[in-house]
């Protein structure tokens, strides 16, 4: 066992390190120019490919239509790095920003183009004062992200003679930031460029398809596991971890649709809250999930927690209305997904050290998942707090010209784990249940040759005998034995369990019984030593048992260990009892003695017949049973059983036929 851990933990390391060391952030697809650090006079030069603008911009948090135009004195404009996060103790009550960047090109250089990618917030683009673009609502909902590749021709009359170009974005801010934290990066790096006609067509359909083709896989890869785990499930309704797990990978593939869908269209707050809603059912739907594997009981605390987990998700929302500052938000959110998924490697550790096969699966990839959450609530933490470390991205894979970030990368790979749990459970189900079938089978078999298929004929009695068993394989049973010199001995009772178990114990009793009727015929005696038997094989269940002998002159000899009386005549006999069967080896159990006269009837039931329930919870009870005595074994048996059989039903009934003439000595 702690073989097998080591090398699960030490493949997750391994796993998560390559991840982190070998996936490099892919080069910039043009250099930028020698002048690209200085937003005042930047050099563009002659466009024969992409030019990146920045790194650095002029920056304002005023908001003024004059920002726009070239003229403007922007002389005591902050200079501010793109990708740098600002929180709201900068923003205060501004709801817009500015960036503007003075470039100069080559003069006369015509069908030219701004390419935009990975704007936070709506925002309208100027070049040299006239508007060329723009995407999202600036006076709406600000909850608006653009992460596609999109390019706005410059017009003719907005480029000067001597190339000079003034570039000047208006951007209405979102505030919920890619942390949800109440920050905002309104410029990511590299996301403004200069470019001729020809390579923006060219570039901006090969780029906007490359961005969304990782989601759009991945999205495709959740639906189809998803999908697996619900047909699973319908199959088998008793497997709710099935339900679970399908529950977290469509809601997940929801997740991936909507930022395709935004990469496409921009992120409006009705994608932003339903995308929350989807990200909090996942998680809660992915505790479920290892709640059942690991077969842990529901509880307070644990019902407690998902709700915590499923509210702090909408946090960030609650930040972009400004109900929440950024240390309650950080705290809201991060707090209750910190304390999950610590607590979820731990449960499947412990689960792993006691034995459960499922958590080799599940354990690797969900503590990969716990050390990245807390690697980025690491970088919100020194973000809100404004401390002096430089916490990096999680690194993202460059495959041939694919590049796919840290999460899809491993959203895929838990896709993968999530299908391969589902395949080698699926196939522990089906064996588990091909030796469940075949062990019923052979307690059925062993229950047909233990059960009498024909009574025997004794001269001066009638029987008749109705087995129903409720399930496959019943608990009860019963045996029919001619005697020496005229008469029968009866023995009816029923086994504590069902099942193979239930079968055996009663192959032990009938084969006593029928051993010990060549030797005795006294009910009390054979009782005894039934009971000892038991005791030293049953492992600890019981029987309840009646032996009976009724001789050619109808003296009924009755030995009961906790079985329901007979009725003789419609009314019950009052009987000794003695305790069940396998329960104390100290047990004695008296015989009372009856009289069966001519035309009387003796009736035998198991508590299957007494204990009939209707649907509205009513038992058959005593009362019925005694009035069906007089009937015969198969109209009782049929009684009980249509006013609701739960257990098994067994009825036997004696009758006297004839005068009696006194027995042989």
């Amino acid at each position: 066992m702690a073989r097998h851990l080591r090398r699960s933990l030490w493949l997750s390391a391994i796993l998560f390190c390559t991840l982190l060391s070998a996936a490099q952030p892919p080069a910039p697809s043009s250099a930028p120019s020698s002048g690209s650090t200085n937003p005042r006079h930047f050099d563009a030069g002659q466009l024969g490919t992409r030019v990146a603008l920045g790194p650095v911009w002029l920056f304002s948090l005023h908001d003024n239509p004059a920002f726009a135009w070239p003229a403007f004195d922007d002389s005591g404009w902050q200079i501010l790095s793109t990708g740098k996060p600002l929180l709201p103790v900068d923003l205060r009550d501004s709801h817009y920003a500015w960036y503007r960047l003075h470039a100069h090109i080559t003069p006369m250089t015509r069908d030219i183009a701004v390419e935009v990618e990975s704007i936070e917030g709506s925002y309208e683009l100027y070049v040299n004062g006239i508007r060329i673009g723009t995407n999202g609502n600036m006076s709406g909902p600000p909850e608006f992200s653009q992460g596609y590749l999109t390019a706005y021709d410059i017009p003719g009359r907005a480029i000067t003679h001597n190339g000079d170009l003034v570039i000047a974005i208006r951007i209405a801010l979102n505030r919920t930031g890619p942390q949800g934290l109440g920050t905002t990066t309104p410029l990511q790096t590299d996301s403004i460029f200069l470019a001729s006609r020809g390579e923006v067509r060219r570039d901006a359909s090969y780029e906007g398809s490359h961005q969304i083709a990782p989601s759009l896989m991945l999205c495709g890869l959740t639906l189809v596991v998803g999908f697996v785990a619900l047909a699973l499930y319908l199959a088998m309704r008793s497997r709710v971890e099935y339900l679970a797990i399908a529950i977290s990978l469509l809601v997940n593939s929801l997740q991936m649709a909507l930022i395709v869908w935004s990469h496409l269209h921009g992120f409006p707050a009705q994608v932003s809250l339903l995308q929350t809603l989807a990200l909090s059912t996942e998680s809660v739907a992915l505790v479920e999930f290892v709640r059942l594997i690991l077969h842990l009981r529901p509880s307070r605390w644990l019902l407690a927690l998902e709700i915590c987990l499923f509210l702090g998700y909408f946090s960030p929302n609650l930040g972009a209305l400004g109900l929440l500052s950024p240390v309650p938000n950080f705290i809201g959110y991060f707090l209750p997904v910190l304390i999950v998924l610590t607590l979820l490697p731990v449960l499947l550790l412990r689960g792993l050290l006691r034995g459960n096969r499922d958590t080799y699966v599940v354990l690797p990839v969900i503590a990969v998942i716990s050390v990245a959450n807390y690697w980025n609530a690491l970088g919100a933490f020194t973000a809100v707090f404004h401390l002096p470390l430089d916490i990096p991205a999680l690194p993202h894979l460059l495959i041939g010209s694919y590049e796919i970030d840290f999460w899809t990368t491993w959203y895929a790979i838990y896709c993968v784990t999530m299908l391969l749990f589902l395949v080698l459970r699926t196939i522990g189900i089906v064996h588990e249940r091909a030796r469940a079938a075949g062990e019923l089978e052979a307690a059925r078999t062993v229950q047909q040759v233990l059960i009498p298929e024909e009574i025997p004929l004794i001269p001066g009695f009638a029987l008749e005998s109705v087995y129903r068993p409720a399930g496959e394989v019943g608990g009860d049973f019963f045996q029919i034995l001619p005697i020496k010199h005229g008469g029968v001995l009866l023995v009816i009772g029923d086994v504590s369990g069902k099942g193979m178990p239930a079968a055996m114990t009663v192959s032990l009793l009938v084969g006593t019984f029928r051993t010990l009727a060549h030797y005795t015929q006294n009910p009390g005696e054979i009782l005894a030593a039934m009971n000892t038997r038991m005791l030293a094989r049953s492992h600890g269940g019981f029987t309840t048992c009646l032996v009976l002998r009724a001789d050619r002159d109808g003296t009924l000899t009755v030995a009961n260990a906790g079985h329901l009386a007979p009725y003789l005549a419609g009314k019950e006999l009052p009987l000794e009892n003695g305790l069940p069967l396998g329960l104390s080896a100290t047990t004695s159990y008296s015989e009372s003695t009856f009289h069966l006269a001519p035309g009387q009837q003796l009736t035998l039931v198991t508590d299957g017949v007494v204990e009939a329930r209707d649907k509205t919870g009513a038992l058959f009870g005593f009362e019925r049973t005694a009035g069906l005595s007089l009937q015969p074994a198969e109209t009782i048996a049929h009684a009980a059983q249509a006013f609701g059989q739960e257990d098994d039903i067994t009825a036997l009934t004696l009758m006297a036929t004839a005068p009696r003439q006194p027995a042989l000595a």
